[in-house]
């Protein structure tokens, strides 16, 4: 790999099942300095040019394998397009990833979920996600595919004083905080004529808020049941709208909890774009103690006084 050229990243994807995430998957490997190539084959398109696609991932230096909810359309092998590159990528002994949906089985016929489950079994040999929204798929292509595509940030830094380290992870944290917004799952109890009705809430959050809320508490060490305590104290404050308009003619919110899945997957999101980190207490080692890193510090004080 030479200092001036970009490494080709081959995109196997079906575009009738997966067009929507092409986008955001172009967008990681081009931030991180990569070159993406993909031939957006659908069956109607024509002729499949099997021996193009196959000269294209020989040349190719990561191949990355991107699975929507369906098995893709059939080849004239009796396998899906994307199943027979990704066969063919592994036999070239190529870097794999595969990044899996959590795909919907049960819209499937017998015979496509045995196939799709067959695909997830092979790539699960190797490097692999899975992922369930475009906010999760651009998170998750950044950091699995951040190690590999290293050599090329000194692409995304030759005009920056930071090393390409730190670039990387100024680069990861700076895309998390630019998602809209991430839907967490929250139960509340709601009263209506003196009934109590538990009600269960998809709110979308902006990571902003979220940060800002658990953020100013950790600048020393917290438990989770305090950063967790926080967030829903917020949600029962600025939501609990939501939560009433649920039942008619409700009057009261109370006992505001988060998903354990949904509060899980937050912390290791903020964990991956560095700016929480699991810390030793003196008394006991290594715990659910969390606190801020530099970077979250910095981060916090950027929200707290913007320029």
């Amino acid at each position: 790999m030479t200092d001036n050229k970009r490494p080709m990243v081959y995109i196997s994807a079906d575009p009738k099942d997966s067009g929507e995430f092409l986008y955001t998957l172009n967008r990681v490997v081009l931030q991180l300095g990569g070159l993406p190539i993909q031939s957006y084959y659908r069956t109607d398109s024509g002729d499949y040019d099997w021996p193009l696609v196959r000269s294209l991932i020989d040349e190719c230096e990561i191949f990355i394998l991107l699975v929507g909810d369906s098995y893709g359309g059939i080849s004239d092998t009796g396998e899906s397009y994307i199943h027979r590159e990704a066969v063919y990528a592994k036999s070239k002994q190529k870097t794999v990833v595969a990044l899996l949906k959590n795909a919907e089985l049960k819209s499937l016929s017998p015979q496509d979920m045995q196939r799709l489950k067959s695909l997830h079994r092979l790539m699960m040999s190797g490097i692999f996600k899975y992922w369930n929204s475009k906010e999760e798929l651009l998170l998750i292509g950044r950091q699995v595919l951040r190690d590999h595509l290293k050599p090329q940030l000194k692409l995304l830094s030759n005009k920056l004083s930071h090393a390409p380290e730190t670039r990387m992870q100024e680069v990861i944290t700076d895309t998390l905080f630019e998602m809209e917004s991430y839907p967490m799952r929250f139960s509340g109890k709601v009263f209506a004529h003196g009934n109590c009705h538990e009600i269960n809430l998809e709110v979308s959050l902006t990571w902003e808020s979220t940060f800002l809320n658990i953020g100013t508490t950790m600048t020393s060490p917290v438990t989770e049941d305090r950063m967790r305590g926080v967030l829903e104290d917020f949600v029962e404050e600025q939501y609990s709208q939501h939560f009433l308009d649920e039942v008619t003619d409700s009057h009261a919110l109370a006992d505001v909890r988060c998903n354990e899945i949904a509060f899980q997957r937050m912390k290791a999101y903020l964990k991956g774009a560095g700016v929480i980190e699991n810390v030793a207490r003196q008394n006991g080692g290594l715990r659910n103690y969390w606190q801020l890193t530099t970077r979250g510090e910095h981060k916090l004080h950027e929200l707290l006084m913007p320029s």
